[in-house]
């Protein structure tokens, strides 16, 4: 019997013993697909940006009754027969599985609003992507998923976030989009500018918000309008407190004298046509369709700053993809690793190139590397065949000076009005207005 008993004993004492062994040894990192690196899976940031270099040509496309209202500016009316439709591709031969949610965001989209999903969805927050479709007969293959987004039940700024599989962290890209409520009315103009040495070269917009279907506690300061120009968040205003309140404050006039809402007018948007395979489109130098990816050698840009104005239709920095060989099927639509050639000297400053294809971000892959054998700056960017359009931007002032700015240049600018209400846990989105720089003259 104590024989039995220290038996028992001396076998506790091993199992423990393995126990503190295993606990011991040190956790092996999470790994992907194979390699011995650790997942960083990457901070969420509130803006429109991919995190995976697989995932391209990303599409937020706003539909109003069954017809297209916008490729670049995803924006509806809550409550109205509108919807938005996301697609992108992902250079992978297999299909991945995909899931996506709906942030509902504060009014300077620096933070998620005090709300839970129930607030402002009907349906539970995780979407599965199950519409995808494979490429055919190209040489870069990938998988074209599209996901309608569900409706919304209040206003404000969202952000849709789309991950692999059921991790959330594992995120491979995020939209923003609006919905807004036509409670306010909007008027405005574009001004030659209120600063003299700017009046050839700036768009002043000045707006006046009429609150006659609202009521609002505190006018002047919890009304909060956003201009941008062009559909982007790059140079977006917020401009300071009204200059004045009328017609018992029901009236906010937004007119300032120290260009507060300037906007440099830029020139009209330089573009790429990468439609076609068999010869070389607008601003194409060579093809080489022989190579994996199709490569495309883009024209060589010259600056613009010094020349006149010169007026040509575009589309105010989007593109549009599409081939011209097979118009039929958007699947046999390639890829082509297209290099961009700007022939500027050297300069102290970076240089980026921007547009909606790269979400004009200002970042290491927009930069533009000056090639000293060549005696010009360059940069690569692998592109869906299709029409882009794009613009050379630097942080310094006037930003534009290597396309240019111009007071007659045409521009798409919007106005979106938040109320920060303070009964209620988030910010309302009460007005909207998109308009034309030369019909608001």
């Amino acid at each position: 019997m104590v024989g039995n008993q220290k038996k028992i004993k001396q076998i506790i004492f091993l199992l423990l013993i393995a126990i503190l062994i295993k606990a011991c040894v040190p956790l092996q990192p999470t790994t992907s697909s194979g390699s011995d690196a650790w997942v960083n899976f990457p901070t969420i940031d509130y803006i429109t940006t991919t995190y995976s270099g697989n995932i391209k040509t990303v599409q937020l496309v706003n539909f109003k009754d069954g017809q297209l209202i916008s490729t670049n500016n995803p924006v509806v009316e809550l409550g109205k027969n509108q919807k938005l439709v996301l697609s992108f591709d992902d250079l992978n031969s297999q299909h991945q599985v995909f899931q996506a949610k709906i942030l509902h965001l504060n009014k300077d989209w620096t933070k998620k609003s005090n709300l839970l999903a129930m607030d402002y969805l009907y349906d539970y927050n995780q979407f599965t992507i199950r519409d995808y479709e494979y490429s055919f007969d190209t040489k870069v293959p990938y998988v074209h998923y599209t996901l309608e987004l569900p409706p919304v039940k209040i206003s404000g700024n969202y952000l849709l976030i789309v991950y692999r599989g059921n991790n959330e962290e594992d995120i491979v890209l995020s939209e923003r989009f609006m919905v807004y409520e036509d409670k306010v009315q909007i008027g405005y103009k574009i001004v030659p500018s209120n600063v003299v040495s700017q009046r050839r070269t700036h768009q002043e917009v000045q707006f006046n918000v009429f609150l006659s279907d609202i009521q609002v506690l505190n006018a002047g300061s919890d009304i909060y309008p956003i201009i941008r120009q062009n559909s982007n968040w790059l140079n977006a205003i917020q401009p300071p407190p009204p200059m004045r309140l009328t017609d018992q404050n029901k009236r906010l006039v937004y007119e300032y004298y120290n260009g507060e809402l300037n906007f440099p007018g830029i020139n009209e948007f330089r573009f790429i046509d990468l439609t076609t395979v068999n010869f070389t489109g607008a601003n194409v130098i060579a093809i080489n369709k022989d190579k994996t990816p199709v490569t495309a050698l883009g024209g060589i840009d010259q600056a613009r700053g010094a020349q006149a104005y010169r007026e040509w239709n575009d589309r105010n920095g989007g593109f549009v993809i599409g081939n011209r060989e097979r118009q039929t099927n958007e699947l046999v639509t390639d890829y082509f690793e297209t290099t961009f050639q700007l022939d500027v000297p050297q300069k102290t400053e970076d240089i980026y190139i921007i547009g909606e294809f790269n979400n004009w971000e200002i970042n290491e892959k927009s930069r533009m590397k000056y090639d000293p054998t060549v005696g010009r700056y360059l940069n690569k960017y692998l592109l869906k065949q299709g029409y882009y359009e794009y613009l050379y931007f630097t942080r310094q002032d006037p930003n534009y000076e290597i396309p240019g700015n111009h007071i007659d240049t045409e521009n798409e600018y919007d106005i979106s009005v938040y109320y920060a209400n303070p009964q209620l846990r988030y910010d309302q989105l009460i007005g909207y207005v998109k308009f034309n720089s030369r019909a608001a003259r």
